[in-house]
């Protein structure tokens, strides 16, 4: 063990900072011990014969949950949790911890005592204040965690595994001076730009194609409108839409919850107050702000005023140098504890309504705080809040509603029930979908995941798992298989008439928009635009490569040509979004060489990066060929609800 190993060597002495010790067995031990919840040593998945349990799926899945939560602040809904598709995430991401584990061992790699001895004692993250903890100190901290010296060793040894795996992969990764060239120019390179766009939707309502034309392209470019294979499913929803209706609540349980859960309701002690701020320079080369004396002499001559009787909103207006508050006489709203800093806080709250506070300071500077409007906190009474419980107990009944149903279509079909019949035992219906073509889902089975997986399925075969909607659950079978074929006239004759309009449309477009720039070349775009019944605009700014240049879009050949042309030249017609566009820069920040040969080698180390992660990930995806993925559906809802 590396413990004994350290203790053999003690030149390399055992160390783990508290914070990488709480982080990484949050990231990695859950790999290796199951949850309390459930049944944690069942198998929810196999990934080529290693196991995954539900106790750790579980435990990682609430991990992301609650980061999500926090994120949300607590506005993440059922069916917002949902469209996340916390499910998969998790279980893919553990499916990647296994797929790392059978190619390393493929591969012949493997990772030694010795090995993490070297880790523990050469990794910052190891290391607090540069000074080392003991193998006793470890031991302690572990235990605290309830993890074992062990278990901590084990995750931190599949660490470094996938970590030699990465290297093993993406030791060939390269960056091009070219592509180093390319991504500095995107990062540095921006032009602010006069044009004149000719929108071709002006001449469509007037291009003539005549049936014979429609005939002609047709019989010249049949493949090109070729219809793709194309799949028709049975499916049945498990969703909100369909099962809202049979959940109710109660004005009786509305109470009952109300009474239980007061301090859900509860309203916070808030202060409603306007300020005027007089900036302090927080340093000799701040642009903004005065002097502390200077400040305070300001800030006490704008108090004295104040509480003479001037009007404090037209003293806020004329003299705070809050930018975001002045405009509005200096008001802040109402906000409760916590929400400004605590020198603010504290005398906004020692105020009553109308009163105006002495010099107050805070990091900002100098403030003047009026105290409008003080609310105390209180419950509001259930009238306020009824209809709020009525939609929360309602959508929390329709979720368990929605996962029940889940449940009980998958443990039937998973007894191999036809998709008829686990529907019938659940009460809801199989309804068949339109021709699905392959990456486009269509409404209501909304989800690529389940448009991919349909293109998998023989006909007549069921797909056994259940795919996330945003409001619930699908579950599908192949009803027709249509070849890929070449199409009728009749059936695309809408489609090659509407291309040929298209095209006329934007012959005339770029017509016009030569007509601009002959105009132009003599007397400026802003004189050849309205000549022409046209409108000379400007882009808001300096505008960098790969963002829209305003409502021209952003194309390669527009882009090509914006970030090509010198200062104070005209384009040709460029191809833009709608139409066909004439361009003039304005202004050009170009490409610099000096500060591009300054950055290279953190550009060429960014995108190396960058390069070896998606080649590990698509390395990730063809092990995932390998090795079959078999899945215990019952037990990943169990894993989910539980």
């Amino acid at each position: 063990m590396a413990l004994s190993f350290m203790r053999r060597h003690r030149r390399w002495p055992f160390v783990v900072l508290w914070l990488a010790i709480a982080a990484f067995i949050i990231l990695y031990i859950p790999a290796l011990r199951g949850s309390d919840a459930g049944s944690p040593g069942e198998v929810l998945a196999d990934v080529g014969g290693l196991p995954i349990t539900v106790g750790e799926f579980h435990r990682a899945y609430l991990r992301q949950r609650q980061a999500y939560e926090r994120i949300y602040q607590g506005r993440l809904d059922p069916a917002a949790l949902r469209s996340l598709g916390l499910e998969q995430q998790t279980l893919d991401g553990l499916v990647a911890q296994r797929l790392v584990a059978l190619e390393a061992r493929r591969l012949g790699l493997r990772v030694d005592d010795e090995t993490i001895a070297r880790r523990l004692a050469t990794s910052r993250e190891y290391q607090e204040n540069g000074r080392y903890l003991g193998g006793a100190e470890i031991r302690r901290r572990l235990e605290l965690q309830g993890v074992t010296v062990e278990e901590f060793e084990e995750a931190l040894r599949q660490k470094i595994l996938g970590e030699k795996l990465e290297a093993l992969v993406t030791d060939g990764v390269n960056v091009t001076p070219a592509e180093a060239e390319r991504e500095f120019r995107k990062r540095t390179e921006q032009v602010k730009l006069e044009y004149v766009l000719v929108d071709a939707a002006r001449f469509r309502p007037a291009a003539a194609v005549t049936d014979e034309d429609v005939k002609a392209r047709f019989q010249s470019a049949r493949e090109t409108y070729r219809i793709p294979e194309r799949r028709v499913l049975s499916y049945v929803l498990a969703d909100d839409t369909s099962l809202a209706g049979r959940v109710s609540v109660t004005d009786r349980e509305i109470e009952a919850y109300y009474q239980g859960h007061r301090d859900e309701f509860k309203q916070e002690e808030e202060a409603c107050a306007s300020h005027i701020l007089v900036k302090v320079k927080k340093g000799e080369e701040a642009k903004e702000g005065h002097a502390d004396d200077e400040a305070r002499k300001i800030a006490e001559g704008l108090l004295a005023q104040a509480k003479a009787g001037q009007d404090f909103a037209e003293l806020a207006r004329k003299h705070s140098e809050d930018q975001g508050s002045a405009a509005q006489g200096g008001s802040l709203g109402c906000f409760a504890r916590g929400r400004m800093v605590p020198e603010f806080e504290n005398a906004a709250f020692s105020l009553g309504p109308g009163e105006t506070s002495d010099l107050v300071k805070s990091p900002f500077g100098y403030h003047i705080i009026r105290v409008t409007e003080r609310k105390e906190e209180a419950v509001p009474p259930l009238s306020q809040v009824k209809e709020r419980i009525r939609q929360a107990l309602v959508a929390d009944r329709v979720r368990a509603l929605v996962d029940d149903k889940m449940r009980g279509l998958a443990d039937a079909l998973r007894r191999g029930k036809s998709l008829e019949e686990a529907a019938r035992a659940e009460s809801l219906a199989v309804q068949k979908s339109a021709p699905i073509e392959r990456g486009k889902p269509v409404p209501p089975l909304v989800s690529p995941a389940l448009v991919a997986r349909a293109f998998e399925l023989r006909k007549a075969e069921v797909a056994k798992e259940p795919f996330a909607l945003p409001t619930g659950y699908a579950f599908i079978a192949v009803d027709e298989i249509q070849p890929s074929r070449l199409p009728e006239l009749k059936e695309v004759e809408a489609r090659v008439r509407a291309d040929l309009v298209e095209e006329k449309a934007l012959a005339q477009a770029r017509e016009l928009a030569a007509q601009v720039r002959a105009r132009a070349e003599k007397d400026g775009l802003d004189k050849a635009a309205p000549a022409l019944g046209l409108v000379r605009k400007e882009t808001p700014g300096l505008v960098g490569r790969g963002q829209p240049l305003a409502e021209l879009g952003a194309t390669a050949s527009l882009e090509e040509a914006a970030y090509s042309l010198p200062e104070k030249t005209l384009s040709d017609p460029v191809r833009a979004a709608g139409g066909y566009a004439v361009l003039r820069v304005l202004e050009k920040k170009p490409f610099d060489p000096v500060a591009y040969e300054k950055e290279k080698p953190s550009i060429v180390s960014s995108l190396k990066g960058e390069k070896k992660q998606q080649l590990f990930q698509a390395f990730l995806e063809q092990a995932r060929q390998r090795y079959p993925v078999e899945r215990n559906l019952p037990a990943l809802q169990r894993a989910v609800t539980g």
